[in-house]
């Protein structure tokens, strides 16, 4: 039995991500579709870009906020292995680091920035050098917990990459054969956005919207995205397992 079948399934992640998530929903039973709706570009290394990397050797950890972040700092980072802590926000973002050859020292208990942060805090020793990196339309949050914990780490933000809405997602929005989908998946706030602005004008509609995390239903919220069904696990396993359960199907 494919729990999922005949149900239509619009994947809104950067295109790089979509065909392994969209074999996945297939397998299942539904029809995925492919909708595009946020791509993250690496910055040019820049002179403030060298720097950081240069003096890598200085940090006491290095912390990974994204799998895109990991992405963009290994297309600009070509040096040598550092010796530096690396923790990561999840599981994928650990995976990408690994590929990388990089042991990650720390995952949280909850896949967000803020439990990242707060629960990387004890394992500073005082005063400690702490890399962030990130996208640049990531919060403060990870920077301002660390840097204002009792531990008074230095925080230094490092931005490797930046998020946009692809050129070309309204047109290719409209050219969609299916308009309205049993489900429509956001995997980041910017995706929450990007489809907000681009579903009306090109006819479609979501029975349900369905989102990765609570930051991210947070932000289809304010957009006045409904209705909501949010993953409990934040990753692509745990939102599909979400909309097996919101439907009455069994968890893979």
């Amino acid at each position: 039995m494919k729990p999922l079948k005949g149900k239509h399934i619009l994947i809104t992640r950067d295109e790089r991500q979509n065909e392994r998530w969209a074999a996945e929903l297939a397998v299942l039973g539904a029809i995925p579709h492919s909708l595009p709706l946020i791509q993250c570009v690496t910055r040019n290394l820049t002179p403030a870009l060298r720097e950081t990397f240069a003096h890598l050797h200085q940090f006491a950890w290095v912390v990974f906020t994204s799998a895109n972040g990991v992405r963009a700092f290994f297309d600009l980072y070509k040096g040598q292995p550092f010796t530096a802590k690396v923790a990561a926000v999840g599981p994928k973002t650990a995976q990408l680091l690994e590929e990388q050859g990089l042991h990650c020292d720390f995952i949280p208990s909850e896949y967000t920035g803020e439990a990242l942060a707060k629960e990387l805090v004890p394992l500073l020793a005082p005063h400690s050098d702490v890399l962030v990196v990130k996208g640049q339309l990531a919060k403060r949050t990870v920077c301002d917990i660390l840097s204002s914990s009792d531990r008074q780490a230095t925080v230094t933000e490092m931005i490797v990459y930046d998020t946009l809405c692809p050129a070309g997602a309204e047109e290719q929005a409209k050219r969609l054969q299916q308009k309205t989908f049993d489900y429509v998946t956001l995997t980041s706030t910017s995706a929450a956005v990007h489809y907000a602005n681009v579903a009306p004008a090109a006819g479609i509609r979501a029975k349900t919207i369905a989102c990765i995390g609570p930051v991210t239903a947070r932000a289809a919220k304010q957009c006045g995205l409904s209705p909501l069904v949010t993953a409990s696990e934040y990753t692509v396993k745990g939102l599909i397992d979400t909309i097996l359960n919101d439907i009455g199907g069994m968890k893979r």
